[in-house]
């Protein structure tokens, strides 16, 4: 029962962190700057996070802060929504660019988090 506390804290404040950040950081629909930057963050934290569950990382902080912070926090139906409206307003360049950074950069931060991880673990 613990986890699922956990993993519902974490989702509400992942979700709320989100929201916050997409208001404040994104200044129209074909610069969708704070949706990228959540979507990184994430990744980061979830590489961060990998190494250490296996060195003794409560599992019920883990499934809190993956399941419930980054699974909210990162948003891939966000990230399709803003696709659309640049497909939608003939920015397709753009829209193909945003996509393919999106998914590079996700994977290295992804790996930044995971090698810090294993070094603090």
């Amino acid at each position: 029962m613990k986890w699922v506390v956990a993993v519902t804290i974490g989702a509400i404040g992942g979700a709320l962190l989100r929201v916050g950040l997409q208001r404040w950081l994104n200044p129209s629909p074909i610069a969708p700057v704070g949706t990228w930057m959540v979507n990184m963050g994430g990744a980061f934290l979830m590489g961060l996070l990998m190494p250490l569950a296996h060195k003794g990382l409560s599992p019920v902080v883990f499934y809190g802060a993956t399941a419930g912070f980054c699974g909210s926090f990162t948003t891939f139906s966000s990230i399709m929504l803003e696709v659309f409206e640049m497909l939608r307003l003939g920015q397709f360049v753009q829209a193909g660019l945003y996509v393919l950074i999106t998914v590079g950069v996700g994977l290295l931060a992804f790996i930044g988090g995971y090698s810090l991880g294993v070094r603090w673990a």
